[in-house]
């Protein structure tokens, strides 16, 4: 059995899988299962997989077609087929660096006895030496909830998971919502886990403008119900209390998005005083959002 699952969630990306593959059959470790899920695509993807499999590299390709219905659902598609002991998510428009599966593997072999640790993060960059964010506390199991990633264009990373945790913590789904953020998931590994950080670009990305990354604000409020569950996941108090702030803010916006209204969101909402203090400025960005990204043409 191999003993890394890398999981590519695709839709739509024939022309991308070609680059992603040619990352990682030149890996200086090949102990790793490649795992496709194609999320409804009705371009060439299954051509291309075809092609990658005539390859003829000694590595395992497996690969699953669903429904479309975004690439949250993709990632639990994948849970009964992971095999690897471990697992990391690489995007269909990715790459990974050669030595990427090598230093995932030998960072577990350091690990694998502390079951305290159920992630090991590396980074991303736009080349090996451009990081997109790094912490100072590296190489040291900790509480990733509370610890700081440094950097000016974002908090992404790459995280890498023992696979039982992963198979554990599934993302929600919320009939006709095609995206909800990762943190809804993850925030049950970090819960449950605690994490260690290695300042190591592994992972190379350069987004796209019809990515989700670059989809931006517009395409969350789009699917507000996965905003709410998000938002409201993140108001928990181990979640430092600026960012629980925050996070009531964008509760309070996402859920007039939704046409929730504020009764019911509080019922569902346990942190209740904090929802009760974040329910004007949420309903403010509300209209603020609504005019900058639908014109006013969103009602409440």
């Amino acid at each position: 059995m191999p003993a890394l699952t890398i999981i590519t969630p695709t839709y739509n990306r024939a022309d991308c899988l070609k680059a992603c593959w040619d990352s990682l059959k030149v890996q200086t470790d090949k102990d790793f299962q490649w795992l496709v899920v194609d999320d409804g695509s009705t371009d060439a993807t299954p051509e291309a997989i075809e092609r990658i499999r005539a390859d003829q590299v000694d590595i395992q390709v497996d690969y699953l077609q669903k429904e479309n219905g975004g690439k949250h659902t993709a990632l639990n598609a994948a849970h009964p087929l992971i095999q690897g002991k471990y697992v990391v998510v690489l995007d269909s428009d990715d790459r990974f660096v050669p030595e990427a599966v090598s230093l995932i593997l030998r960072a577990w072999e350091r690990y694998e006895g502390d079951t305290q640790v159920g992630r090991i993060i590396f980074l991303k960059g736009h080349t090996v030496n451009e990081p997109i964010c790094y912490v100072k506390n590296e190489n040291i199991p900790l509480d990733t909830l509370r610890e700081p990633r440094i950097g000016v264009t974002g908090r992404d990373c790459c995280d890498t998971f023992r696979a039982e945790l992963f198979r554990r913590h599934p993302f929600p789904v919320f009939e006709g919502e095609r995206f909800i953020g990762e943190g809804s998931a993850f925030f049950g590994m970090e819960l449950e886990s605690k994490g260690v950080y290695i300042n190591k670009v592994i992972y190379l990305c350069d987004y796209r403008e019809d990515g989700l990354t670059k989809a931006g604000r517009k395409m969350r409020l789009q699917n507000p119900l996965g905003g709410m569950y998000n938002s409201k996941t993140y108001m928990h108090p181990r979640i430092p209390l600026k960012r629980r702030l925050e996070k009531g803010v964008l509760y309070n916006c996402y859920r007039k998005f939704a046409g929730v209204p504020f009764g019911k969101a509080l019922h569902d909402n346990p942190y209740k005083a904090l929802t009760l203090a974040t329910c004007l400025p949420g309903s403010a960005l509300y209209h603020y959002w609504n005019r900058k990204f639908f014109k006013g043409d969103r009602k409440a």
